[in-house]
């Protein structure tokens, strides 16, 4: 990094069309946000519970998986949130989402959805 940036990550700071790390069977992420290798989640809580960014980059999601065992559900929307505070206010209301080092990583966040951290 140039000019004493620090470029800090939670699960790759997703943002649409960059992140690889959710490959699909394929080698290729999906674009769908219903999916498990949906290509901009931010972090993972818990085996049911995500926050991702939308596909066109205007707001953090968290979504709830449909059905346990998880292979058999798709991930749905619960909060949609374009402020980092608001979306640790929707995360802390949530029991599975209640753990300090969640909080934490979300707190690197930008204030706002595509803005600067």
């Amino acid at each position: 990094m140039s000019g004493g940036q620090l470029n800090t990550q939670v699960r790759g700071q997703a943002q649409p069309r960059q992140d690889n790390r959710f490959e699909t069977a394929a080698g290729t992420p999906s674009h769908r946000e219903k999916d498990d290798s949906y290509r901009s989640v931010i972090i993972q809580f818990a085996p049911r519970w995500r926050v991702i960014v939308c596909n066109d980059g205007a707001q953090w999601i968290i979504q709830h998986r449909t059905a346990d065992p998880l292979h058999r559900g798709v991930w749905r929307g619960r909060s949609y949130m374009t402020t980092r505070d608001s979306l640790i206010r929707a995360c802390a209301r949530l029991e599975p989402l209640s753990d300090p080092s969640v909080m934490a990583n979300l707190s690197v966040l930008p204030d706002r959805i595509g803005g600067e951290a």
